[in-house]
């Protein structure tokens, strides 16, 4: 077997890449079997608390209560694993795949809706000085003048 050699520059990119990752992904501090629900309890890194059914976690399926009190998570938070069966799940997958199931597809749209309203860009920036310039933000066609 050969040593693979790999120089800083590939180091510090790998070490950029994964902190670009943590940011974006959704990552877990904690997570547990409760029994007592019959599910799968997930605390991600901010904060957030999630009961996902284990009816709802197909890998899971036929594990038994022995077995998912071992449940493990990664070091990075990006993965649960239960070694006895050999199996591993992303935990930005399981909470991405689930979450439209938990809230109403009205309540998903409002929020990103809500955070690209928020969003700033230079060309956004631009055009709300244009129409500063012109008097203000254009009519929406059809509207009356004395509404």
């Amino acid at each position: 077997m050969t040593k693979q050699r790999i120089t800083d520059t590939d180091y510090a990119s790998a070490l950029a890449a994964g902190r670009a990752e943590a940011e974006t992904e959704i990552r877990a501090q904690s997570v547990r079997y409760a029994p007592e629900r019959e599910a799968l309890e997930i605390i991600t890194t901010r904060n957030a608390g999630f009961l996902i059914p284990l009816q709802w976690i197909g890998a899971l399926q036929g594990a038994s209560k022995k077995d998912l009190i071992g449940l493990e998570l990664w070091p990075d938070g990006s993965a649960i694993a239960l070694e006895k069966r050999d199996i591993h799940i992303s935990v930005n997958g399981l909470l991405t795949a689930v979450l439209p199931a938990m809230l109403p597809v009205q309540s998903i749209a409002a929020l990103f809706a809500s955070h690209g309203g928020k969003a700033s860009s230079p060309a956004k920036r631009s055009s709300a000085q244009v129409n500063g310039r012109k008097g203000g933000r254009p009519r929406k066609a059809g509207r009356d003048e004395a509404a």
